[in-house]
């Protein structure tokens, strides 16, 4: 009789799944996601993925996950309140769609709003941690909103940083959530009599702008900012906070100078707020309009931003009376990638996206560079005060370039009330000029007349797409040489401009600000505001 043998040992369970890598917001000229303070429900608006809150629980915020992943949407969180360890075990060790599914958290939003900077640092350090140890999204990129990589305050702050450059490390996190508030009250502006323009809108407009760049700079030198599309654990973004007006709290912003209403903003009425005291006339016209917000969106893109995380109400209601957090959504997309209605001449047919699509096809190239960082723009022929010219004259640029396409795009923003010439310079190592006859040649600068070979107008209160090639043609002399097309001239490789776009023109800037609705009404007979029941949000006090 044999002896049967032993039975073979069973196979060795299959290694554990990886962590996955976290998901791009931000990639080819299709793919870009932002994300809403409104936006907490699955599915979400097209272009935005849902950012449900633990205020509301882990089960809500689990379904939300879910419906999210199922999609497919990347997944984020906000976590406004400490998360106990059963709840970040729960959420950051489970995979989407439940219970097996590929996708994890890619995105933490920290929202802690209460407290010192130490005690909100220490709750985010925790954070990071839970994140980290986690088994299935210890790769997510976490902030926390204000929390930035700066150790003095930027040029156009109001006051100290609540954080600093040490708790940004201290708290490990390696995403930037800067708040970039049209209205805050960090921010310098003619109302706080401190800045160097007389029109209130310059500094809504040129402060954020500034604020993001100083961001972006310390990211790019020290955090690997550069690599704007590379995602790892030490590659840090900037996901900024961003809104067309939030005065919350900023009696300097606040018309009739009754907090109990809500610090209204309201154009064309005088402020007299212990700072300055304004006419009528001088606060007329000096709200962001919608256009100019979009424009926002594009400076910030073309200075490094990876994303942007909108901070709205409702789907209904904004900080501007009359305005949409649905409004609000589509002028992001409309700054960021030209999606939507067109926004200037020359829309391609069918396409609805305008002239930024040719931008942000650039943007969607391997080789994608940043024109510029400047705030200190060469404005009607000077570079004088240095670091002060966009504040001086409520004017700035930003680009982006492609060799391989061997196109450059850059958005010229005016938000003065005088016209003005921008000189753009040198982008790479090439010159750009503005002008060109129908052969494709220019002329370079004359050294007594402010020419237009080297500069483009930007009238007041607008913003101007301009389009350039990289091409070889004759740069001549002067402009009398240019006319005469004598022999006076050189070849050269240059970026020569070949279309200027009117853009973002969609500008109502005497809509009334109110900071954080809920509910708001207008008492029409007094043309004033009624009380406005407020929810506090993001704004620090040391």
């Amino acid at each position: 009789m044999a002896l049967a043998g032993k039975s073979p040992p069973p196979p060795p369970p299959p290694p554990p799944a990886s962590a996955p890598n976290v998901e791009p917001l931000n990639a080819d000229p299709n793919v870009h996601w932002f994300a809403a303070w409104h936006e907490q429900t699955a599915p979400a608006p097209a272009d935005f993925y849902p950012v449900p809150s633990n205020v509301g629980g882990v089960p809500f915020m689990q379904t939300q996950l879910n419906a999210s992943a199922a999609i497919p949407k990347p997944l984020g969180i906000r976590v406004e309140t400490p998360l106990s360890t059963t709840d970040a075990n729960s959420l950051f060790n489970s995979k989407y769609p439940m219970p097996s599914g590929p996708k994890a958290i890619s995105y933490v939003f920290g929202a802690i709003d209460t407290g010192t900077s130490a005690a909100q640092t220490t709750i985010i350090k925790n954070l990071v941690s839970q994140v980290r140890g986690s088994t299935w999204s210890k790769n997510a990129y976490v902030g926390q909103s204000d929390l930035v990589p700066l150790s003095s305050p930027d040029n156009f702050r109001r006051g100290p940083l609540f954080f600093t450059e040490s708790q940004y490390k201290d708290a490990k996190v390696n995403m930037a959530n800067t708040e970039l508030y049209p209205g805050d009250s960090t921010n310098r502006n003619k109302s706080t009599n401190d800045w160097a323009n007389a029109n209130i809108r310059t500094g809504l407009f040129v402060a954020p702008v500034g604020r993001m760049t100083a961001v972006q700079d310390k990211l790019d030198s020290s955090y690997k900012g550069t690599e704007t599309l590379t995602l790892a654990l030490d590659r840090h973004k900037q996901i900024p906070y961003v809104t067309r007006f939030n005065n919350w709290g900023n009696s300097s912003l606040d018309t009739d100078q009754n907090p109990a209403n809500g610090y209204a903003f309201v154009p064309g009425a005088p402020l007299n707020n212990g700072y300055v005291n304004l006419t009528p006339a001088q606060t007329a016209n000096q709200m962001m309009g919608q256009g100019d917000f979009s424009a926002q969106i594009f400076h910030y893109r073309s200075r490094g931003a990876y994303s942007v995380k909108l901070f709205s109400e409702s789907a209904a209601q904004t900080a501007v009376v009359g305005y949409t957090g649905a409004q609000a959504e589509q002028d992001v997309r409309d700054g960021w990638f030209g999606g939507g209605a067109p926004i200037g001449p020359g829309t391609p047919a069918g396409t609805g996206l305008g002239p930024i699509a040719h931008a942000n096809n650039i943007f969607g190239q391997t080789d994608n560079k940043r024109a510029t960082m400047t705030l200190n723009p060469i404005i009607d022929g000077t570079s004088a005060n240095a670091g002060m010219r966009a504040e001086q004259t409520g004017t700035l640029w930003s680009g982006v370039y492609s060799l391989s396409l061997k196109q450059l795009d850059i958005l010229a923003s005016n938000l003065d009330t005088s016209n003005h010439l921008i000189k753009f310079g040198t982008v790479d190592v090439y010159d750009v000029f503005c002008v060109k006859n129908g052969s494709g040649y220019t002329y370079a600068d004359n050294a007594n007349v402010l020419s237009m070979g080297r500069n483009a107008l930007v009238e007041a209160g607008m913003h101007r797409l301009l389009q350039f090639d990289l091409v070889t043609t004759r740069v001549y002399n002067s402009q009398a040489d240019y006319l005469a097309l004598n022999s006076k001239y050189s070849t050269k490789t240059i970026w020569l401009l070949n279309q200027n776009y009117v853009v973002f023109n969609n500008n109502n800037r005497n809509d009334v600000g109110i900071p954080e609705p809920t509910t708001f009404g207008i008492l029409a007979a007094a043309g004033s505001l009624g009380m406005i029941c407020r929810r506090h949000r993001s704004k620090k006090t040391a």
